[in-house]
């Protein structure tokens, strides 16, 4: 029986960082946690046959703290008699903290980046915030950037902190890995044995900077003219990220969304993994890691990123591919070109990617306060 119950808005069948990151924790610790999230993301319902259970709530695209959503997480932690909860993300379900509390429930919560920062900027909503994180009995946070937002938050509110400890992404070597079979997914999107393939995957919004990709690639494909720019996701941008691309000289192919067990292909067939991504809103909108260019690089594949959040911590610069100025156009062509131009840095460099998730993002280990956390044996 599960031990605890992870509450998230932002779960499979999503695609997203988030979802891959969640969705990777409760495989590893399978069948400790159940899951309780919507029952569906774009008329997709979650998954069957996943190694822990599943329960969804209907309170559309988004569970927010009201008494109807405490009410559904306590009857159901105590179907399974348990009162751990795992908040997956801290806005706005992180708010529920106290109404938990005040029901006998205990709570840790998971910390990516951009969700904490946005209602943190706001002086009531801050406080609330910092209240509801101060009352966790652990904070998760994905990166070592996202934690010092996390502690600023709480004791720059004045609180008292409870334990923070990283629980970094996880990424399955044996999934994601540099020889898996691409010849068909090639085949599909209609590419030639000469194409240099450069890939964006992820949710397409604006953050993204997808856009900056496509603007590069004339100069990219004039250095390059076999160079490809293959964009795989859903999001908000496609409409306008495909008339951009019709009035771009150059080729651009946008796959839709992947089905999960499609997605190490795409990352083996690139030559180039690029996420362009910047900071918005004065620093309110950041990447607390970015998960896809952990599995890009898992599959050997160097990457180029924007420096935003805690992407220096996924791609570590001139060593595993390029951290720049995400809204540098001109520097994005030149990284991408010297890569597709350079084979042997590009192997180079994606063998050292995949070492480094090996070493830091593929142990199956977990953080020791959250196993004891879960164990009942936490301070």
């Amino acid at each position: 029986m599960p031990e605890a119950l992870m509450v998230t808005s932002s779960f499979l069948p999503g695609r997203g960082g988030i979802e891959s990151y969640l969705s990777e924790l409760c495989n590893l610790v399978a069948p400790r946690l159940a899951v309780l999230a919507p029952p569906e993301r774009d008329g997709n319902p979650i998954p069957s046959g996943l190694r822990y259970p599943t329960h969804g709530l209907r309170s559309g695209s988004l569970l927010i703290p009201t008494r109807r959503v405490v009410r559904a997480i306590a009857e159901l932690a105590a179907r399974y008699e348990t009162t751990k909860i795992v908040l997956g993300t801290p806005w706005p379900l992180g708010l529920l903290g106290p109404d938990l509390s005040a029901v006998g429930l205990n709570y840790v919560v998971i910390v990516h980046g951009a969700e904490l920062l946005v209602p943190g900027a706001v002086p009531g909503l801050r406080r609330r915030m910092a209240r509801a994180m101060a009352g966790a009995d652990l904070l998760l946070p994905v990166s070592g950037y996202t934690g010092d937002v996390l502690r600023d938050l709480v004791e720059g509110s004045g609180l008292p902190a409870p334990p923070i400890e990283r629980l970094h992404a996880r990424v399955d070597l044996d999934r994601f890995h540099p020889e898996v079979e691409t010849r068909s997914t090639r085949a599909r999107l209609g590419l030639s044995s000469g194409d240099k393939v450069v890939l964006c995957f992820g949710r397409l919004v604006k953050r993204k900077g997808i856009h900056r990709l496509i603007e590069a690639l004339p100069r990219i494909h004039k250095r390059v003219p076999g160079a490809v720019v293959v964009i795989a996701g859903t999001g908000p941008e496609l409409g306008g990220l495909k008339r951009l691309a019709d009035k771009t000289p150059g080729r651009v192919i946008f796959a839709g969304r992947v089905p999960d067990d499609e997605a190490p292909a795409f990352y083996a067939l690139a030559d180039v993994f690029a996420l362009p991504v910047t900071d918005r809103y004065f620093g309110l909108e950041i990447e607390g890691l970015g998960v896809v260019l952990l599995e890009a690089a898992a599959c050997a594949t160097p990457c180029v990123t924007g420096r935003s959040g805690g992407t220096p911590e996924a791609v570590l610069d001139g060593r595993t591919g390029y951290v720049i100025d995400g809204g540098d156009v001109d520097a994005l062509a030149d990284k991408v070109f010297h890569l597709l131009d350079n084979p042997e840095a590009a192997r180079a460099m994606g063998s050292a990617g995949r070492e480094h998730v090996r070493e830091a993002f593929s142990n199956d280990s977990l953080p020791t306060p959250f196993l004891a956390w879960l164990n009942d044996r936490l301070p």
